[in-house]
Parts: structure tokens; sequence; C-alpha cells
């Protein structure tokens, strides 16, 4: 069979360059090429024409997406109907995150105007929670639930033999009108089992970037519960890792094959057990990959122990999720992490030089106005390398959503275009006094850390992390980044009709 596998595009539509492939397509690709299928893997989001834009550009630039999705002949839809021509797939697939939901059903239109005897099957954490919804929709005929890649390899089976559906686990589907959810899959144990992820199925890989080909998982699946997060929608909150020996032989792999020398692990949280990232990063340090690396991690899991085993290893960068100065916010989160445990944290990465990235969050719904005072005197307290902001979307499936939905502040066909953590419609700061006035705050804490990150210290030290010695082309591709993001050189398609939205996301409260 040939198939088609699509992540929507939102970003590239919003003119902003996206330096990352879909992994989770790619699993499948692998999956599917064990099973000599053809399969191409098509990323939405990846255009090498745009430029990488700041946070402020980035928001300004959100209603071009809500534009498309009302426009039938935009660019974006045109290219996905001209590879469905080329490439005439037997069978599509699409993942979703919620807020490029609206741009998956218009694809999966596209692939019934292209072939309405032609499968189309939706997975990803949206399809999973709001299966009932995604079925609705008369261009889907399959919804694969949870973890995809065994699902996925048998459904295809069944196509090609005798068409029943009800010997897949994890499978949604319709049966004349009536939506039928077979039992869920249970999780498979040994991730070392699945097929490698595909890179090389990835359409114009040749136009990748090295480095935007790096990303991998040595682990799926976070313990822990907080309640804006949509990992357990997928993965749940088991914890499974690949062995030390696998992570090294893609790492070496993807080496070899696309001169990757900057990886980035994409695990939810890296290092939840110490024992396997110790036994992982002593064994890359002992193999000497030559490579630099960054994670994700929390700070009260990192240790002077673990910090020096992942710096031998090449760990030159960490993400730390903080998300809040106020003590009683991070409670209503359940983050499981005090401000002590962050100060201590970052003090000991800081003290490894690993550079340190750490993203906060705004509009949560206790969250006061006090509350965003502390979370910004926070930042300057930390003085973190870099920092990252997000307005507060509730997820499906996430405990915030199910309290909002419970209380009526989620309409029962909300507009997921307008679900997005840098999307300005998002307001759920009930909390405040003055609600209204939470957009122009989310505005002018988005400028406040975009002028943060834009000193020439954290510009300096971010580039610093990135191994210029053992790449010298990614050198120039992040000096044209800095260019464009600090606005000396003009990024490409930027038009002056730019517009901050201040209306809020959702209208029923």
């Amino acid at each position: 069979m040939r198939i088609l596998l699509v992540d929507p595009p939102m970003q590239s539509i919003m003119l902003a360059r996206a330096d990352w492939f879909p992994m989770g397509l790619a699993y499948l690709a692998g999956s599917a090429l064990r099973e000599n299928h053809e399969v191409i893997v098509y990323n939405g989001e990846h255009d090498p024409k745009l430029d990488y834009v700041n946070l402020t550009t980035y928001s300004s630039n959100y209603y071009r997406y809500l534009d498309a999705l009302s426009d039938p002949g935009h660019a974006a839809w045109k290219r996905i109907a001209t590879l469905m021509a080329d490439f005439r797939p037997d069978l599509l697939g699409i993942t979703s995150f919620t807020v490029k939901i609206p741009s998956a059903k218009r694809i999966a239109a596209l692939g019934k105007d292209y072939n309405p005897r032609m499968p189309v099957v939706l997975g990803g954490q949206h399809a999973t929670i709001m299966t009932e919804e995604v079925l609705s929709d008369p261009n889907i005929d399959f919804v694969v639930r949870g973890e995809g890649e065994q699902t996925f390899i048998e459904l295809l089976r069944q196509m090609e033999g005798e068409k029943d559906w009800t010997k897949i686990d994890g499978l949604s589907y319709k049966d004349h009108g009536r939506v039928v959810h077979n039992k869920p899959r249970a999780l498979l144990t040994e991730l070392d089992s699945f097929a490698m992820p595909a890179r090389q199925c990835l359409f114009e890989v040749d136009k990748y970037e090295s480095q935007a080909l790096g990303k991998l998982f040595a682990s799926r699946g976070c313990p822990y519960q907080c309640t804006y997060c949509g990992t357990q929608n997928v993965w749940t909150y088991k914890l499974r890792h690949h062995s030390a020996e696998r992570v090294m032989e893609e790492i070496r792999k993807v080496k070899k094959e696309f001169g990757t020398t900057y990886f980035t692990f994409f695990d939810d949280v890296f290092g939840i057990d110490r024992r396997k990232a110790l036994e992982l990063t002593r064994k890359m340090a002992e193999a000497k990959l030559n490579i630099s690396w960054d994670c994700l991690t929390r700070a009260n899991l990192v240790s002077a122990e673990l910090l020096s085993a992942m710096k031998a290893a090449g760990c030159t960068k960490i993400d730390m999720g903080v998300e809040s100065g106020s003590e009683k916010v991070l409670k209503d989160t359940k983050k499981g992490v005090t401000k002590d445990q962050i100060r201590v944290g970052a003090a000991l990465v800081k003290k490894h030089k690993i550079l340190l990235y750490m993203f906060f969050m705004t509009g949560l719904p206790t969250e006061t106005e006090e509350d965003a005072k502390q979370t910004r005197e926070f930042l300057k307290e930390l003085k973190p390398d870099w920092a990252g902001i997000s307005i507060f979307t509730p997820i499906p499936g996430t405990e915030l959503y199910k309290e909002l939905r419970a209380k009526g502040h989620i309409p029962d066909q909300p507009d997921y275009a307008r679900f997005s953590h840098q999307s300005p419609h998002s307001n759920f700061a009930f909390s405040m006094l003055n609600r209204e006035a939470f957009p122009a705050l989310a505005k002018e804490t988005i400028e406040y850390i975009q002028a943060y990150n834009g000193s020439y210290r954290n510009l300096f030290r971010r580039g610093l992390s990135r191994g210029y010695h053992r790449n010298p082309r990614l050198l120039l591709s992040d000096i044209r980044k800095v260019a464009t993001w600090k606005g000396f050189l003009q990024a490409s398609h930027q038009g002056s009709h730019s517009r901050f939205y201040t209306k809020p996301m959702l209208e029923r409260e």
C-alpha cells in the first residue's frame, strides 16, 4: 500500500519556521516500512523558506491560521492536494493536537476529494480523548486511540485481508452510522521492539537542517499529575524506557545518515528514573559519540551526580518547567514542586555550567494579578539563560479541562482553532479582578520575556550550548535565526497586517 501520513499545518501558515519533524508519524512510518508499505510523511509545518520569528510576531500572526481555515484556496491546502495527486495514496493518516483539529479535518476532506473510497485515519492526543467528536466528521473513517504503532499495523493488515475491524484493540470506527470503540490496547512494555523512526520517509527530507532531525525519545510516559498536561492521554502515567543501546544506535544512525551532531530528547521528563538516566548518560560518555544534546527535566530531579553524568555525555542545555512564581498556583496545578526546589535545581544546573531554559505559564484559572506579578519577579530572581512563556489553554482529557467543562466555561462545540498555548485568544483568567484586561496582560508578559531573551548575554550563552565546533553550518543557521529574531533581517513573507487579538477565546462563561 501507498500510505500518506500528515502532520497538519498551522505554524507554517502563521509564517513561523518550525524546526522539528512529527516523531509519532515517523514511528508509524518505520512500522509500515517493516510491512513493506511505501510511506511518505508530510510535515505541514516544514517550510525551509520561512524564517524564525519571536514570540510577539508569532502571536500577532495568529489570525493567518484562522483566515486559512476558511479559505479552501489557500496555498497550504493546495500543496497537500498536489502531493496526493502525485503520490496517489491508498490510505491517508493524520495526527493532530487539539489546536490543529480544524486543519486536520480540512486535510481529511482533501483526501475524500481525491478518492472518496480512500480510508482516512486520525490519531493523536485529541482523537484519543474526543473520539466521538472526531468520528462525527463524515471524512474520517477510523481513529487510532492511544499509542498507535501496533494498532496501525493491525489496521493495515486487516485492510489487505478480511477487513474485520473488531479484532483490532485501540481502534474506533463507524459501522453503518454507529461509532464502535474496541477495547483499549495494552501498552507495549518493550519499547525497543518498535521500529526506529523512519526519518527517511519525510517529504523533502533533504531540505531539513541536520539538527532538526536530531529529535529522539529515551522514554515514554510521565507519572506526575500536573493538571494542565495532556501527555497521559496517549502514554498514560506509566513510565517505559528504550534501552541505552537502542538510544545510542539511533544517535549513530542519524549522525551517519544526516550529519546530525545536536540532538534533543523529547521525553516528557528526562531523568525520572535516576538509575536509567545514569546508565544511559554514562554509556553515552563511554561511547564518545561526539555530540551535543538537550532535554526537559524537573527541578526536583536534578542532582550533582546526574548533572555531571549528563554533561560528560554531551548535555549542553536543560529545559525546566517552572510555570509560576506563586506557591499557591504551583499547588493548585499539582505541579509537585516548590519554589525552593526550583531555586535549588536552577542553581545546580548553573553550577554545572549547563544552559538553563525555563518555561513559564500565565492565565491559569486560579491565577490572580498578584500571582502573575510573582511569576515575573521569580523569573528575575532565577535568571535563566532563556525563558519561554505560554498562555494557559485547556487540553481535552486533562483535569483542568474537565473542571472547566463541568463549570460551563467550555461550550459543547468549542472553536479548537483557538486552543493554542501561544494564542492570544485564550482567556481563562477567572481569578483576576479584571479578567477582560488579561489579553493585554498576556501581551505585556510575552513582550517582557521577549526583551529578557533578547539580551546579548542570553543570546551568547545559548549559542555556546549548540556545539558549533562540531557543525559549523549550525552556526550560520543560528546567526540568521538571531538576525531575523532581533529584526535585523526582515522575516520571509512577513506582511504589515499583523494583529494581536484581545477577544476571549471562548465566549460562553
